[in-house]
């Protein structure tokens, strides 16, 4: 009887530790979040759950843009300056927590729509 209740316990450890590890996933935004057009500014907004001093946007199959905070927030901006056929795509972000230093899961993805044509290549 005493052995499996020190089972029990390991196995709650576990789940509770491993559980600790996986920081609650971030969201993303765009802003203005339709109606973009080649040219035009844009942002992407990070929403972390926790407070993180790494922040990585990820564009599909394409770049990422990793930054290092100067302090603790919550949401943290990617802008895009004159926006270019390049930049239309899915977009995720992911972000490290600063007092565990560990990593999120990605975030759902938020897709980034250009209309226009844009000045050819």
């Amino acid at each position: 009887q005493c052995g499996s209740n020190t089972a029990s316990l390991a196995g709650w450890w576990l789940v509770a530790a491993s559980g600790a590890q996986q920081p609650p996933r971030p969201s993303v935004s765009l802003h203005p979040s339709q109606g973009v057009s080649v040219g035009d500014n844009v942002t992407l907004w990070c929403h972390t759950p926790r407070p993180a001093l790494w922040v990585w946007l990820h564009q599909e199959g394409r770049s990422t843009y990793g930054r290092m905070l100067d302090e603790e927030r919550d949401a943290t901006e990617f802008p895009f300056a004159s926006t270019v056929r390049d930049d239309a795509g899915t977009y995720r972000c992911q972000y490290e927590v600063s007092d565990s230093q560990d990593t999120s899961q990605m975030s759902d993805p938020v897709e980034l729509v250009l209309t226009g044509e844009g000045d050819a290549d």
